[in-house]
């Protein structure tokens, strides 16, 4: 049993979660705003002494930074923890058509465009990043450096012939 300075991590997500959901669903209120998507992401970040008990249940005690200014704890023994939620379409919300296009053949348009291909020179080669995003039949495309850095991002119907612009 975790005691009052510790938490499971397993319960703790669960009510990091819970709370983040009671934030979105409040986001809308009084306006008449659908928050089903308001909150595309969150990020959650806790510094905690990390421990596991005899069954390898892991648990967390968070740490004050009060306690961290003061010199009490040595702040390169704690974890950080980094929870990222992501948003997700409601159930209600039905499943539209299957894309007309592959990522191959998007990646492959992309690459050809003009302004692309002047910036591989400049950055070397580029990471493209599509998804399909089904709710719009449309394409979130990213186009990332070597570090990782985004160079480009767009949104490209489905159907457009010939691939993106």
């Amino acid at each position: 049993m975790a005691t009052v300075n510790q938490a499971d991590l397993q319960a703790f997500l669960e009510a990091a979660g819970r709370s983040l959901t009671e934030a979105q669903g409040s986001l809308g209120s009084g306006v008449q705003l659908v928050s089903d998507m308001v909150m595309s992401e969150a990020q959650l970040e806790v510094k905690a002494a990390v421990t596991t008990d005899a069954a390898g249940k892991v648990t967390l005690q968070p740490i004050a930074a009060a306690d961290l200014a003061v010199g009490k704890i040595n702040a390169d023994a704690l974890s950080t923890v980094r929870v990222s939620f992501v948003a997700t379409a409601s159930e209600s919300l039905k499943p539209t058509a299957s894309p007309k296009r592959k990522p191959a053949d998007v990646i492959q348009a992309v690459r050809e465009r003009v302004d692309i291909q002047r910036l591989v020179p400049i950055l070397g080669d580029l990471t493209i990043e599509p998804m399909y995003i089904p709710a719009s039949q449309r394409w979130l495309i990213t186009a990332r450096d070597a570090k990782g850095r985004i160079v480009r991002e767009t949104i490209e119907p489905d159907d457009i012939q010939g691939g993106p612009r």
